[in-house]
């Protein structure tokens, strides 16, 4: 016979099982994404037909690691063209009656994804993730095969177009309902005191009946907001709005000397059972312009940094997590705390990096060039880069501006008369215009060198940037002079700065030239921080490349050996600091 207290115990066991299987058994009793990185069969072949390569031997491949680039490996150094990659998964049993769905995180640079033979779909554009529902093509009781075609053909910039499945790749499994994102914006009013939350929630409805859902939020050791409810039609993908307001002095302000990071989770439920869930990392901060200078959380500031190119002989644009920790925690230690790191969308382990560390950014779609094909006002192309990388990036504290593109102009070898054209023009005045109905929340710029040049106003759209973003590959001090004159009033970040390569590691040097000007623009107070091209040396097949295939601009090189570079710029970055 049960004593009373193992009764009791008993008892409280079950109703504690009864209440978790009540409110959350549906959500809970099922593993939600199944990682498929790992080993994949490959082909690198420019001939083959897709008739043949849907029903290829693929165990007669050969076998690389995802995610990867199949350029670091010798065999394929220096192929360009298209790359194939298949493996096999099986689904759990209790997805049986889940939304199920294939993530790519990055394929470089073109893509098409067959599952079990049928395409699912297509994907332009190399460092942002897609997704294909897969619910209805998936077989539930046998192994599935997908099967993906990567083409690195299309190249921009001088850094090397690594080729494959570069990123993680996963399947993920939902309700018929889903919570898509939470959209976070959290910006102080320094003059009433209190923190103005406004917060987005994007929920999908895939099954064909109405559905009453509700969402309830928390701010881990701040704010519980009130609890809101939501109605989807069938099909129906909905954008609900949750405002609320806290007193700032009961949070702690995120700051490159002082990141501190909130977790806000959010559960959605239909009829008391949790359906999805959301937990995102925030910094509350406000990054502005007044006048021509910087504001972080009322305060001017100036700060410096370096371009760090996505690029390392052995993982090639990968980014894993030990390189981009050791390599963010090094710019730091260099008294770096501000850059447009990159031509391109950063991987999202690198932003949360910086999200802990406090090192601010600014995020750039691969608009690049004299002949971009891209650069032409309206492009939807580029429309939906800016979207995704936004929506995607939208929570990250280290994310404080967007820029549209890098170093447009018109074609011809005579740079002293380097302008916009009419269609470069057009584009940068319209993606900035897009830009704003994503995000009014950051700044917007675009990256000129034909500011200090032919750049006029009338032929750059000047009004519409919040601050000017100028490279420099000459006299620094006397473009940025010019470039002020013509274009007054807003602060000036020198994006890029240089005169030429470096050198190799170890003796590789600054030259005294580019010395006293990142010296002598310390004296100018409109502009606001300068950033050194670049951290990294680089693979490469550019023009003016040295033999070994790798530029040699950076402080380091490709392997992370300092050259005496090094050491200067962190002289010269302190002297920045006093």
């Amino acid at each position: 016979m049960m004593s009373k207290s193992i009764l009791f115990v008993f008892t409280l066991s079950l109703l504690m099982f009864s209440c978790k299987d009540n409110n959350s058994a549906e959500y809970d009793d099922y593993q939600k994404v199944i990682s498929l990185n790992g080993t994949w069969q490959f082909l690198a072949s420019n001939k083959i037909q897709t008739k043949d390569i849907i029903k290829a031997p693929y165990s007669e491949w050969d076998t690389i690691q995802v995610p990867g680039n199949w350029d670091t490996h010798e065999r394929y150094s220096e192929y360009v063209g298209k790359g194939y990659y298949q493996r096999e998964f099986n689904i759990p049993e209790n997805w049986k009656d889940k939304q199920i769905r294939i993530k790519f995180d990055a394929v470089y640079e073109r893509s098409k994804v067959w599952l079990n033979g049928t395409l699912l779909g297509e994907y332009v554009g190399g460092y942002l993730p897609f997704e294909f529902n897969i619910t209805n093509q998936i077989k539930l009781k046998e192994p599935n095969s997908i099967l993906v075609e990567a083409d690195n053909t299309y190249k921009r910039g001088a850094w090397w177009a690594w080729g494959g499945i570069s990123r993680n790749v996963s399947l993920e499994a939902n309700e018929d309902v889903r919570l898509i994102y939470q959209h976070i914006s959290s910006v102080p009013n320094f003059e009433n005191n209190k923190v103005q939350f406004i917060v987005k929630y994007k929920i999908e409805n895939n099954s064909n009946k109405e559905v009453v859902t509700k969402v309830k939020s928390n701010i881990l050791g701040v704010a519980e907001p009130e609890e809101i409810s939501v109605n989807i039609n069938g099909g129906e993908t909905k954008v609900a709005v949750l405002k609320f307001t806290e007193d700032l002095s009961n949070v702690k302000l995120w700051h490159f000397k002082t990141p501190n990071l909130y977790e806000f989770s959010s559960i959605l439920t239909i009829n008391g059972k949790i359906i999805d869930k959301k937990t995102d990392k925030i910094g509350i901060r406000k990054f502005e312009v007044k006048g021509e200078q910087f504001y972080l959380n009322n305060k001017a500031v100036r700060m410096n940094g370096v371009n760090r190119v996505h690029d390392h002989p052995d993982f090639g644009n990968t980014e894993p997590y030990h390189l981009i920790k050791q390599d963010m925690l090094d710019i730091k230690s260099l008294g770096c705390n501000f850059s447009r790191l990159m031509h391109a969308p950063l991987s999202e382990n690198l932003l949360k990096f910086c999200d802990s560390i406090g090192f601010l950014v600014v995020e750039e779609i691969p608009v690049w060039g004299d002949d971009d094909e891209q650069a032409f006002p309206n492009n939807p192309l580029t429309e939906r880069w800016m979207k995704e990388m936004i929506e995607r990036d939208f929570n990250n504290p280290s994310v404080v501006a967007w820029s549209v593109g890098n170093e447009l102009r018109n074609p011809g070898e005579d740079w002293s008369d380097k302008a916009l054209t009419k269609a470069q023009y057009g584009y940068v005045d319209s993606m900035l215009d897009y830009v704003v109905t994503l995000d009014n929340t950051r700044l917007k710029t675009y990256v000129t060198i034909t500011s200090y040049r032919k750049g006029e106003i009338g032929t750059e759209p000047y009004e519409k940037v919040d601050f000017i973003s100028m490279n420099s590959y000459g006299n620094a001090p006397v473009l940025a002079e010019k470039t002020h004159k013509k274009f007054p009033g807003k602060p000036i970040f020198i994006s890029e700065i240089g005169i030429g390569q470096i050198g190799a590691a170890p003796h590789g040097k600054l030259s005294d030239e580019l010395v006293d000007y990142l010296k002598e623009l310390k004296t100018y107070p409109y502009v606001t921080g300068v950033s050194l091209w670049s951290y990294n040396d680089y693979r490469s097949n550019y023009k003016g490349t040295p033999l070994s295939g790798f530029r040699e601009w950076g402080i380091v090189d490709a392997r992370r050996n300092k050259k005496e570079a090094y050491s200067q710029l962190k002289e010269i970055y302190k002297y920045w600091q006093e």
